[in-house]
């Protein structure tokens, strides 16, 4: 919702120069960027609750994981954010409001 509501910014990026592959890159690389810094927290959290389960059940601080299971949520959830604002900001920027004078024509 953030990316389509982002057409104008959108258009006066393309009206100072930059091509639509430029546009569209900015808001996938954001995607990258914030789901890297959330899985820190995360990891925070999950170690918070799974150390002391893993002590009381096993006797081990290291709980026993999967790791197939957790490098498929490590990349699939940037590559989810990647596909969807990839696919949003490509039909924003193909709206009139997003096209380079597209803004002042949508306006009037």
């Amino acid at each position: 919702m953030v990316t389509a509501g982002r057409r104008g910014k959108f258009a006066l990026l393309r009206r100072v120069g930059a091509q639509s592959a430029q546009v569209l890159w900015m808001p996938a690389w954001e995607a990258v960027l914030t789901c890297a810094i959330a899985l820190l927290p995360a990891a925070l959290v999950c170690a918070a609750v799974l150390v002391p389960l893993s002590i009381a059940v096993t006797g081990s601080a290291v709980p026993a994981l999967a790791g197939g299971p957790l490098a498929a949520l490590a990349t699939g959830a940037p590559l989810v954010a990647v596909a969807t604002t990839t696919l949003v900001g490509r039909s924003a920027m193909r709206s009139a409001a997003a096209t380079p004078g597209g803004l002042a024509r949508a306006v009037s």
